[in-house]
């Protein structure tokens, strides 16, 4: 028995056994890897090669499948509008532009971007954000284009991604800056009043200097009040204007207190006052706010169809064709659309055969062939040969836009429930306000001199900070803990609303099918030889239909074989003649023309929960490969935890084949099939009008509209980087069957919330013995507001990670 020793492709790691080329005594794919590597030795950059560690099979290069797009493909990026929304900044010599690379992946992809300038001198300069996946790129447009530096990246395998949404991406992205500014001055100004606090701490007497000291920390402290603590008077002035109490009222009440009586004291008493209590509580809160809004900066949460268009167009003209904005294409415009390209907008199919593509739109799993005359809508994809349409929408008109005018995406980014801390401060803020005036009017009428000082004493004890503090902390943990599980959550409050849903409705293709995974069946009279096998998978290469590329993966150790005269036939299938044999492959029907009394009956595996592609050689049928829904591991877990706590909803665009799978883990009448995007979000709403709270989880433009009008939703997708709708979080598609664990931590981080509020409650208990006698000294404030706050950071800290996930 021979064993053939497996050959990896020197720059991308894939297996060329059988099929390699060999280039300076090295083995290659395909041609496109071969160019890379070539170009990559003529400019002395092959220690791209092994700067990143790597096995044989496991290389840094991406594969380049040479000549698979058109010489047009960019042309568009020679349209000066385009061009001038792209670029950053554009002279007579010099430009700059910033682009997303997915294919960023190593430290060998960022050593050869920032190296673009030994390939082409016109590249003045190119840094990378590896965590953003960009490129940041300054080039001399006197030597290249704008389409050429696109072309260049291409070439070497880190194609970028453009869409329409780039040229708005700038407005949309949150600056935390002026954050940290108000950070840092507090930070500032709190250690050096604590530095001038030290003769007080020390019990130090020495009157002109604590007096000098008590201005210089007045002085101090008058920044960190009206401009680092700034963002309360904002909070408390907008919740006002609705007629809200939130819990930053207190808060406020209690820095104002504390701020005003402290200047009393120093001007006026000769005291010390209580500004290193209070600059050091400002401190600890902003620092909790920057904890709690830190995100993952290299996802979007924020992406509508722009995000999925192209930025242009191939328009048909009189006199040729040309590459124009998406923007400016007009109702009556008729246009080209290659393999694989997008609709952009609604229109008549014109001339030639289509085969649509509309999973990503309306989650129906299967293309659809379309004849001329057919109107096609916006957002599906053509698989095949080139067509022409007529536009009948314009593109802010189109049916994929529509979704988009819907009330659900004007809200912004406030939340459907009332939060704990919202629900507290109401109540907090009238129970301080009363004890504090009972306890005024009572010194009042005993001891007069003593009323003003106990009032005042109340309001900045019972300033709630710790709960301030435990808010944004056992959030921040929880974001992080949650980030390293996977699931990316926009912002630290999604865990509060992940913890009040008592409801899930689910999308099923893609969500709960694997996109990249399918279990194949073989029924065949007598099984395929390797040669017949290589017959089939050398055809099925040659075609971009979903079904192809399915059993072109499956087949994928098949060898080779050289293809002539092919033939794709929409909705059918495809022919050719495969080193000499006459290959069938697509429906009974296409394959099987000529059924005679001897041949097998048409194979009953058609059934209901997949696709089937049948095979033909030398017109005598063979069989079928049969792909059935593979549904994502540790499914059954998962659904069977989530039905224990609570409703489960399945609404999906596919049809109804599935039904019968799916009723295990979904009540019959929580199922909805065939089901349009506009139906999915007014199912969601309608659920949110009975009072349940919903999450949703989805991950195609046709669950865009349930997802941002549930309480809470989640975008699957099996790489973060590419198009995820607009959603709360994104969840990588390996983690799914975590999310019962999910959502079990997010209730257990609410709890702990609750808990370090009632400790905060005995700190106050304690300070207000203080206070109620008008006794409450700066010594005693600074021993116990500081011993408060740690508790609370220790208790929100601890516990979250505490928490196994």
């Amino acid at each position: 028995m021979t064993t053939t020793t497996p050959t990896h492709c020197y720059h991308c790691g894939n297996d060329c056994t059988g099929h390699e080329t060999l280039y300076e005594e090295k083995h290659f794919c395909c041609e496109g890897c071969k160019t890379v590597y070539s170009l990559l030795s003529q400019h002395q950059l092959c220690q791209y090669y092994t700067i990143e560690p790597s096995d044989e099979d496991s290389r840094p290069g991406i594969n380049v499948k040479k000549g698979n797009g058109q010489p047009t493909r960019l042309e568009f990026l020679d349209h000066p509008d385009i061009a001038a929304q792209l670029l950053e900044f554009a002279s007579d010599s010099v430009a700059k532009v910033t682009f997303q690379v997915p294919a960023i992946h190593c430290s060998s992809c960022l050593w050869l971007l920032e190296h673009l300038y030994r390939i082409h001198p016109g590249i003045q300069q190119s840094r990378v954000d590896f965590l953003k996946k960009q490129v940041h790129l300054t080039y001399q447009p006197d030597k290249l284009t704008l389409r050429q530096v696109v072309e260049l990246l291409s070439s070497i395998g880190y194609e970028p991604l453009i869409s329409l949404d780039d040229v708005v991406k700038n407005q949309q992205n949150p600056s935390y800056r002026p954050l940290l500014y108000r950070l840092a001055v507090a930070g500032f100004c709190s250690g050096n009043i604590m530095l001038f606090s030290f003769p007080e701490y020390l019990g130090l007497d020495d009157p002109a200097f604590k007096h000098l000291f008590g201005l210089i920390n007045i002085a101090l402290a008058i920044p960190v009040v009206f401009y680092s603590a700034s963002g309360y008077f904002e909070s408390v002035w907008t919740s006002l204007k609705k007629g809200i109490i939130n819990i930053d009222l207190p808060i406020l009440l209690g820095i104002l207190v504390a701020f005003f009586r402290g200047t009393y004291e120093v001007l006026i008493l000769n005291g010390a006052g209580y500004f290193d209590s209070l600059t050091g509580l400002i401190f600890f809160l902003l620092c909790g706010k920057w904890f709690q809004q830190r995100t993952h900066k290299f996802l979007s949460f924020e992406r509508d169809y722009k995000s999925y268009f192209p930025m242009a167009v191939t328009l048909l003209k009189p006199d040729g064709e040309t590459a124009i904005p998406v923007a400016q294409l007009r109702k009556g415009d008729r246009i080209r659309l290659r393999n694989h390209e997008l609709i952009p907008a609604d229109g008549l199919l014109y001339r030639g055969q289509a085969l649509i593509d509309y999973s990503f739109v309306t989650g129906e799993s299967e293309p659809e062939p379309k004849q001329p005359g057919a109107l096609l809508y916006a957002g599906g994809k053509q698989m095949g040969e080139a067509i022409e349409l007529e536009v009948v929408r314009e593109v802010s008109q189109s049916y994929l836009t529509q979704l988009w005018n819907n009330d659900a995406f004007r809200k912004g980014d406030t939340s459907h429930l009332r939060t704990f801390a919202d629900a507290v401060g109401k109540y907090f803020t009238m129970t301080i306000l009363t004890v504090a005036t009972l306890v005024g009017l009572y010194w009042y009428t005993h001891d007069p001199a003593r009323a003003i000082n106990a009032f005042t004493a109340v309001l900045i004890i019972a300033c709630p900070c710790a709960l301030s503090l435990s808010y944004p902390f056992a959030l921040g943990n929880g974001l992080r803990r949650l980030s390293q599980q996977k699931l990316y959550l926009k912002n630290a409050e999604v865990i509060e609303q992940m913890a009040d849903c008592d409801t899930v409705v689910f999308d099923k293709t893609g969500t709960l099918t694997s996109t990249t995974q399918t279990a194949v069946q073989e029924s065949f009279t007598q099984p395929l030889i390797a040669y017949e096998r290589s017959l089939v998978a050398s055809l099925v290469r040659q075609s971009a239909h979903p079904l192809s590329r399915k059993l072109t993966t499956y087949l994928a150790d098949a060898l080779p074989l050289p293809v002539e005269g092919f033939t794709e036939v929409p909705g059918q299938g495809v022919q050719g003649l495969v080193d000499g044999w006459v290959v069938k492959v697509g429906s009974y029907l296409f394959v099987n023309p000529w059924p005679v009394a001897s041949q097998t009956a048409r194979p009953q595996t058609e059934d209901a929960t997949g696709a089937t592609v049948h095979i033909a050689i030398e017109q005598q049928y063979r069989g079928c490969f049969q792909f059935q829904n593979q549904y994502r591991p540790g499914l059954d877990a998962m659904l069977n935890g989530l039905k224990t706590t609570h409703s489960l909803y399945l609404l999906s665009g596919d049809n109804d084949a599935a039904r019968p799978e799916m009723m295990r883990w979904f009540a019959p009448e929580n199922m909805t099939f065939n089901c349009q995007p506009q139906q999915k979000l007014d199912i969601v709403r309608q659920l949110q009008n009975q009072g349940h709270r919903v999450l949703m989880v989805g991950d195609g433009l046709n669950d865009a509209g349930a997802l941002k009008q549930a309480d809470v939703g989640i975008a699957v997708t099996d790489d973060t980087i590419q198009f995820t709708p607009a959603s709360d979080a994104i969840l990588e598609a390996a983690a799914l069957r975590q999310l019962p664990d999910f959502l079990s931590y997010s209730r257990f981080g609410m709890r702990l919330i609750q808990f370090s509020f009632g400790v905060s409650l005995l700190y106050n208990f304690v300070g207000l013995s203080y206070a109620l006698t008008g006794n409450l000294s700066p010594v005693v404030a600074a021993i116990l507001m500081p011993i408060s706050s740690a508790t609370m950071l220790a208790i929100a800290t601890v516990g979250m990670r505490w928490r196994r996930l």
